[in-house]
């Protein structure tokens, strides 16, 4: 077997494989052979059929499955032999297979790119990092609070006001047309909470119970829904019933109510202590960027483009899984597929580019991932999604997605491992 290697690019080779004809002509016979015992000729008893008259009803049969198990055969060697690791799936030109000579096909792949890199040790970042301040203390305890209040009906008629859950009926219309998708029955809605459409819920404000009132609301050109953006919507609205919420009060008892906590500075401690791990998450991945930024900067190369497409179908299944968890479907937003991952590329690219360089830091500087390390990735997503940690094992293992969560591990390391030789000044 003779075997050359065309650059196309830096990642783009051409695999030329020439096949001896005594091989080729060695496949054809078995092919042959294994075709007279199972055909079946009117006026040839199996076995015993010509090698012409089998020639005449499968040649093209015997021509197509020779070309396929030649290439299957020696395809792996060549790679092998050529130290070539593909990225993407190999592009076959198949060519000819005729009698009495060899027999060449070329395979067209790409590969990951030569990286060479240096003076990555001792990056030069800067940043400042922030202490947990009181006031964002308040805030998340008033957050609980807020979720932790209960809603009564008001006893004694009075207008809406913000902060009030009123039951409401309405329907829509545009240009005097009802909107079929424009009107619900029972409907809550926290005045001024901004979860439905901010505008409409201002101008609930003032309304009585059983009132009815017909709202006019224009929607801005970006608003999400297509078919309302740059349009005026009127809406009748009934109020039907107004709660008002009702805060406990913040004690003791609040906090030991909540979980494991001795009192009310317990919790407010808590708090602080978690506000400031995210601020300290918030610093480090500052810092982490910086770094990624710089290498991409002073290691210019060529990135493979299955590799791009690859990551930005993974970044289009992510937002759709984010959506499913808000009951959203994607189609439902009239954005193509095809739109998002387009959109992602960029992203995606970086994402690659990154990688690749990590990963040549991680192999130059011997960084690697245990099975153990896995496991604790594992056992961490299992606690984050409540489920059992076979179940999780089970699953990455079962969808091949085992690599993939190494991967992100082997990151982490090496950015950990970057982040403890660098120089970081601050603002």
């Amino acid at each position: 077997m003779n075997i050359t290697v065309e650059e196309i690019s830096s990642i783009k080779k051409k695999i030329n494989v020439e096949i001896s004809i005594e091989q080729v002509t060695g496949e054809v016979e078995s092919l042959y052979k294994e075709v007279g015992k199972q055909a079946k000729i009117k006026g040839f008893r199996p076995g015993r059929i010509p090698r012409d008259i089998l020639e005449r009803y499968f040649k093209d049969y015997v021509k197509a499955e020779a070309i396929q198990k030649l290439i299957q055969e020696t395809y792996p060697a060549a790679l092998s032999e050529k130290d070539l690791h593909p990225v993407s799936p190999p592009v076959i030109d198949p060519g000819e297979l005729e009698k009495g000579k060899p027999f060449q096909y070329s395979v067209t792949i790409e590969v990951k790119p030569e990286i060479k890199l240096d003076g990555y040790i001792g990056l030069k970042i800067e940043g400042k990092k922030e202490d947990a301040k009181a006031e964002e203390v308040e805030e998340r305890l008033k957050g609980l609070q807020d979720l932790h209040a209960q809603l009564k009906t008001i006893t004694e008629p009075r207008a809406v006001k913000s902060g009030d859950h009123v039951i409401i009926d309405y329907t829509a219309k545009m240009d005097n047309k009802p909107l079929e998708e424009g009107k619900a029955t029972d409907f809550n809605v926290e005045v001024g909470g901004g979860r439905f459409i901010p505008a409409l819920e201002e101008k609930m404000i003032g309304l009585n119970p059983e009132e009815e009132k017909e709202i006019e609301v224009p929607f801005p050109e970006d608003y999400g829904y297509k078919k309302w953006a740059g349009k005026t919507v009127s809406f009748l609205v009934k109020v039907k019933e107004v709660k008002e919420k009702i805060l406990p009060p913040l004690d003791d008892e609040f906090a030991k109510d909540l979980g494991d906590y001795s009192s009310l500075e317990d919790l407010k401690a808590k708090l602080k202590e978690g506000i400031q791990k995210e601020k300290d998450l918030t610093f480090e991945r500052q810092l982490k960027d910086q770094m990624v930024d710089q290498l991409i900067q002073a290691n210019p190369f060529e990135v493979p483009e299955s590799l791009v497409v690859e990551q930005a179908k993974a970044l289009v299944s992510d937002t759709k899984m984010r959506l499913a968890t808000q009951g959203i479907a994607l189609k439902n937003l009239n954005i193509p597929e095809e739109k998002l991952q387009e959109d992602y590329r960029e992203v995606a690219q970086k994402q690659v580019r990154t990688y690749l360089i990590l990963e040549k830091i991680a192999a130059q500087e011997g960084i690697t991932v245990t099975d153990e390390e896995a496991d604790e990735r594992l056992r961490s997503i299992s606690e984050r999604t409540h489920q059992k940690m076979d179940v999780v094992k089970r699953y990455y293992e079962k969808n091949g997605m085992i690599p993939e969560l190494k991967s992100g591990i082997l990151t982490d390391k090496t950015l950990d491992f970057l982040l403890g030789k660098a120089n970081i000044s601050e603002k």
